[in-house]
């Protein structure tokens, strides 16, 4: 079989250790810190499933949340190559992983909720700068064999800066605030928003305060990795 020859010419190297042929080696991955125990959104106590204790719950606020990693180390290294670098292949070689255990989580929240699934958008022009929404992307890796609804219900009118650079939590929650518009047709009980990568939260958390604004009951969110 003869290889390609954009991988002669731009051959791919694994960004934590520099290993030829793809851009996160088996090795590296393995050494990327996995999230063991599904933990309370709020509190970031063990709960069951990932769902919010009930002394932790808030009106507008997010019901569950799962997350894969914890974003340091070799896998912010990556994303940022993906996000900031336009690097498409690099985070697709992040969702190319086996992820059994997540699957069973998110299996017992469909069971259980039946919600549809929205990735959290991006502005037009920060799509545009970027070529992909990485949000779409874990959507269409992890859910598109599964019976998840998917639905388009939310816009992004404000193009916000970079979350990650404003270091202030309420800053963000400012920074953040009335950055979507609720578009969809019909509203479901429940909704999985599926974003990349959660630090403070501030992004999910205006989703959700849009969302029951317009009448959905349960919000939950999953990312890829969580700070």
């Amino acid at each position: 079989m003869e290889t390609p020859i954009l991988e002669l010419l731009f051959p791919r190297f694994c960004v934590g250790c520099g290993y030829v042929g793809t851009y996160v080696c088996p090795s590296c991955e393995s050494k990327m810190k996995k999230i063991q125990t599904p933990c309370c959104f709020y509190c970031g106590k063990p709960s069951f499933l990932g769902l919010t204790h009930p002394n932790c719950r808030r009106r507008e606020g997010i019901d569950g949340h799962l997350s894969l990693y914890l974003y340091d180390g070799i896998f912010k290294k990556a994303l940022q190559e993906s996000k900031y670098k336009g690097a498409y292949a690099v985070f697709a070689t992040l969702l190319a992983f086996p992820q059994q255990n997540i699957f069973q989580y998110l299996d017992e929240w469909n069971s259980l909720f039946n919600p549809s699934i929205i990735s959290v958008p991006l502005h037009p022009q920060r799509v545009r700068e970027r070529g992909f929404n990485q949000s779409d992307i874990i959507v269409e890796q992890y859910f598109n064999n599964k019976r998840f609804l998917k639905a388009s219900l939310l816009k992004r009118t404000i193009n916000t800066d970079h979350l990650a650079n404003i270091g202030d939590k309420n800053k963000r929650k400012q920074h953040i605030r009335s950055a979507f518009t609720f578009v969809g047709k019909n509203v479901p009980r429940a909704v999985l928003l599926v974003d990349d990568v959660m630090t403070s939260g501030s992004t999910v958390l205006e989703c959700s305060k849009t969302l029951k604004k317009s009448g959905v009951q349960i919000v939950l969110a999953f990312s890829l990795a969580k700070g």
